[in-house]
């Protein structure tokens, strides 16, 4: 195991941040943690990174133990945050001359240039200072910067914050890129649960201090949501009956669309047979609850949001 997570706590005054969470991120893989505000997400990546010290339990990166081996764990990890750490008085190129060779990178201005065009920064951008760089500009050049260095191990806590949906897209693009040819281990956390859909093979939920699910993102939909749902209307509007065992419940909305709900696994086929068998369908489709749905589901958020509620039961 890459990064070994094991009944790791942290106070602050009295306020329980974690509450002994355990996990382990196998080496090469993206892990997602997500959770609402307050969860502990932060808190879990700055102990990893040393950035903070526990109160209790261990936590182990790159093998090297992060309480008594810091600055070993730091050699093999970076960590890229909405905040960026930059010197507002020196342009782009400056800052990553600056903090290359505080590293020691080697052949940095080839790495910068290759990953600016995949974000879609040019030369003009890197003469500006950071005084005069947008938000979505420093965040770019702050993901520059932590991949210029090439860690094996890289924790990302909201990268994504402050850019736009094409700069975001680039950027996931931009991290599938460098897994393929450097195989990076990735912690990875986000509001954002179409980019964590997306990019992490398992997921970890954060809430209140503690893990209350881990497993791949359809895992996750499945054991939250074990039912799929089917809608459809037909041509002559006609009732329908079906008999399919594994249907749990048929209901019809106010606009005439037919909703059936029935256990996930192989059964989806047997049953959209058996309505077309009974009648002329108007675009039938399969719909599975989204991350994002499950999640709120699954933490208790969407009580605390009045009037929010998803289609799913």
């Amino acid at each position: 195991m890459t990064i070994q997570v094991k009944n790791l706590e942290k106070t602050f005054d009295e306020t329980e941040a974690l509450k002994g969470i355990s996990f382990e991120v196998e080496e090469g893989e993206i892990f997602g943690l997500l959770g609402p505000n307050g969860a502990g997400k932060t808190t879990t990546v700055k102990i990893l990174s040393t950035m903070l010290l526990p109160d209790g339990g261990s936590a182990y990166v790159g093998g090297k133990n992060v309480v008594k081996s810091p600055k070993r764990v730091r050699d093999v990890v970076d960590i890229i945050t909405a905040r960026d750490k930059f010197y507002r008085r020196l342009d782009g190129y400056q800052n990553i001359r600056f903090f290359s060779r505080l590293y020691n990178v080697g052949d940095w201005k080839r790495k910068m240039k290759e990953y600016a065009d995949h974000l879609g920064l040019d030369e003009e951008d890197f003469e500006k200072r950071l005084a005069d760089f947008s938000t979505g500009m420093r965040q770019k050049l702050n993901l520059i910067r932590n991949l210029v260095r090439e860690t094996p191990i890289l924790f990302l806590d909201e990268p994504t914050l402050g850019l736009d949906p094409v700069s975001s897209r680039k950027f996931r693009n931009l991290l599938k890129k460098v897994m393929e040819q450097e195989e990076k281990t990735v912690i990875f956390t986000s509001h954002n649960m179409f980019e964590v859909e997306e990019l992490c093979e398992r997921i970890a939920i954060l809430n209140e201090g503690e893990i209350t699910m881990t497993g791949d993102p359809k895992e996750l939909k499945t054991d939250i949501f074990p039912k799929r749902m089917i809608e459809f209307s037909y041509k002559d509007g006609g009732l329908l009956e079906l008999e399919n065992e594994f249907v749990d419940k048929v209901e019809r909305k106010d606009d005439g669309k037919i909703r059936v709900y029935i256990e996930a696994g192989d059964h989806v086929h047997d049953v959209i047979q058996e309505i077309l068998d009974k009648g002329r369908v108007n675009n039938i489709s399969v719909k599975e609850p989204t991350l994002e749905e499950a999640f709120i589901k699954h933490t208790g958020e969407e009580e605390k949001s009045a009037g929010e509620v998803t289609s799913w039961r």
